[in-house]
């Protein structure tokens, strides 16, 4: 009987004796774990959880299901709520901050780091129309810088007579006596040569009421289109002598022989700066084709011009051997008045007419 109660006290001996040993086991463990996660310094894998949160009992290694279930419930009080402090207060400070400092800066080429800007690319070239609207929009042709205009409003059908290279004592009293008997306007684009040889002339074509242009003052090809800057001296040149003759300085220009085969862009540029416009013309009575052209052939060369042409800049010259060109004159009129035209006097309202050549390079 004794015996028998031995054994089963032993037998609870042992494992009362092995329940202490294994809780004993237990509460060692514990105290190792927080000594290691102190030290901030430490290496191996428990390292990672610690950089990410503030404190020394945030990191609890996995060696016990006894020492799992603290380490759960600290991250669930300190590390989740210091995350989101910080991180929130990052985010909404560090956005605003990079959205102050690149939006001024978009503009990169117009900085003074880049004096330069590249044009972007595929920009479409600039078309080529060598001609005035009639609502005042200037030609266009790359390079070239031309102001808006202003023009006049004109009858359906319409006429301009312009007489270059003048005035001359024995074509220019004929002409305006023609111009008086008909009760019709012209255009004189004189040269500065002939002004100042002739100003009373000059002062006859103002005051019947003709129109003056300016017409350079040599009329030689190899002085005047050296250069934009050369044309333009000729110019000024004959202003002030047509200023001096009637008191007024035209804005109206003729190029000698034509812009065409003469003028660039830079002519044009030139010009328009110092605010002239140039005329070039769409019907030729062809008188400068010979010293003497039958006056029954210039007759014929405009009306075959005019057909089909609402408006008209009708070339001829005022100069001492083109008698043909008065002999012709009244005839010329009389044809135009018959093909229902007006007769106007070209200003700076009135919408030229240009070659296209000079547009093109």
């Amino acid at each position: 009987m004794l015996t028998k109660h031995w054994r089963t006290w032993r037998v609870i001996l042992v494992i009362l004796t092995l329940l202490t040993s294994v809780y004993l086991s237990g509460c060692q463990t514990v105290t190792p774990t927080k000594a290691v996660v102190s030290p901030p310094e430490t290496s191996g894998s428990s390292q990672k959880p610690e950089s990410a949160g503030e404190g020394k009992d945030t990191e609890i290694p996995p060696s016990s299901e006894t020492s799992q279930e603290p380490t759960g419930e600290k991250k669930d009080e300190t590390i989740p709520e210091q995350k989101t402090e910080t991180d929130s207060q990052q985010e909404t400070e560090a956005v605003p901050e990079q959205k102050t400092e690149t939006i001024p800066v978009v503009p990169a080429d117009e900085s003074d780091k880049n004096p330069s800007p590249t044009p972007p690319p595929a920009l479409p070239q600039t078309p080529v129309h060598p001609y005035y609207g009639l609502n005042g929009t200037p030609p266009s042709a790359p390079g070239l810088a031309m102001r808006i205009r202003a023009f006049s409003k004109e009858p359906q059908k319409i006429a301009y007579l312009t007489f270059d290279d003048g005035p001359y004592p024995k074509t220019t009293p004929r002409i305006l006596k023609i111009l008086q008997d008909e009760d019709v306007k012209a255009t004189f684009f004189v040269l500065g040569k002939q002004v100042e040889r002739y100003p009373e002339l000059l002062k006859a074509e103002y005051e019947q009421g003709e129109g003056i242009g300016n017409h350079s003052y040599s009329h030689d090809y190899l002085s005047i289109y050296r250069s934009p800057e050369t044309f333009l001296a000729e110019i000024k040149q004959t202003e002030e002598l047509i200023f001096k003759a009637i008191g007024t300085r035209p804005r109206i220009v003729r190029a000698p022989g034509g812009t065409q085969g003469h003028f660039h862009i830079n002519y044009y540029n030139a010009l328009d700066a110092a605010n002239y416009l140039i005329y070039d013309w769409n019907v030729s009575a062809g008188d400068a084709s010979a010293p003497l052209v039958p006056a029954d052939l210039l007759v014929h060369n405009i009306e075959s011009q005019v057909s089909g042409k609402s408006r008209v800049i009708i070339l001829m010259h005022d100069a001492g051997d083109k008698v043909t060109t008065v002999d012709a004159l009244p005839q010329i009129v009389k044809y135009l008045k018959q093909q229902g035209y007006s007769f106007g006097v070209i200003t700076p309202k009135v919408a030229p007419v240009l070659f296209p050549g000079g547009f093109n390079s």
